[in-house]
């Protein structure tokens, strides 16, 4: 029985003792995606909520503005702050909450600690597309 349980200790170290040294080697890279994955998914949403919403607001202004005949004009961009860009920003907010959530989960894995793993690319704050899903 000793021999047998001896065996098979033996054949096993054998065959998982390669994976067990490449779990070693990587184990800072598994503790750094792990790390960015749990951060981007707490702090992503955060992150994309606030930027889609303030560039849903941005758009559903300029759209109500231009369709009110005048994308410039004063009493058009109040009138499309105060309609559109209230449904825009609401629909960017949950856009970029959903976005941000992904996004963490993506960049964590691929490329942990960076901001696109935070929902913070680009060059400004409204340099964001809530509604580009990859």
């Amino acid at each position: 029985m000793n021999k047998k349980l001896l065996s098979l200790a033996l054949a096993s170290s054998l065959l998982l003792g390669p994976s067990v040294i490449q779990a070693k080697a990587d184990g800072e890279s598994i503790a750094k995606q792990s790390t960015g994955i749990v951060s981007g998914v707490v702090v992503g949403p955060v992150v994309g909520g606030s930027r889609g919403l303030a560039k849903g607001w941005l758009w559903g202004t300029d759209a109500t503005a231009e369709a009110l005949g005048d994308k410039d004009g004063v009493p058009h961009r109040i009138i499309g702050f105060l309609t559109g860009g209230v449904i825009g920003a609401v629909a960017g907010a949950v856009s970029g909450i959903g976005m941000g959530a992904y996004d963490g989960i993506k960049y964590g894995y691929d490329k942990p600690w960076s901001p696109e793993n935070y929902s913070w690319a680009g060059s400004n704050f409204t340099d964001y597309d809530p509604f580009k899903w990859d």
